[in-house]
């Protein structure tokens, strides 16, 4: 066990640092409607087309009950669209619409500007990504 050295417990620096980045990305995302979970959604599928349930998952980091819940409700505003499963009858994929292609368009640029003003805030953006990333468990995304 490390010594404690007055700065901010890591589950609370986290914490912090999560609320404002939400809230930095929900001010891009509230003119559209749209909330960061379904974001999370709609830039998922625009990177992969056709994304089951599972594979939404994983990408969104999303419940089971949460996810189904976004998906229904960009289903319902025509943003995304379920299709059957041509090899496997049993599985549903999740598809972006026009619209919700049209949204992404709009609003990736504008969330990716939202990020790197918020990794200005650091001395070494990619550092904090990749410090991030292996707290994560996972190796560092790149930075768009």
């Amino acid at each position: 066990m490390t010594a404690h050295t007055g700065a901010e417990p890591l589950t609370r620096a986290l914490t912090r640092a999560l609320r404002a980045v939400t809230a930095r990305v929900e001010e891009v995302l509230r003119p559209e409607n749209l909330t960061l979970d379904q974001w999370l959604v709609l830039d998922a599928l625009a990177r992969e087309r056709g994304l089951s349930m599972a594979d939404l998952a994983t990408r969104t980091l999303a419940t089971g009950p949460t996810l189904t819940r976004v998906v229904d409700r960009l289903v319902s505003t025509a943003v995304a669209y379920r299709e059957v499963d041509a090899e496997d009858r049993r599985r549903v994929r999740v598809y972006l619409g026009p619209r919700g292609k049209a949204a992404h368009r709009r609003l990736a640029p504008k969330v990716a500007e939202a990020e790197a003003e918020l990794l200005d805030r650091t001395d070494d953006g990619q550092r904090a990504l990749a410090l991030l990333a292996a707290l994560g468990g996972m190796s560092a995304p790149d930075r768009a």
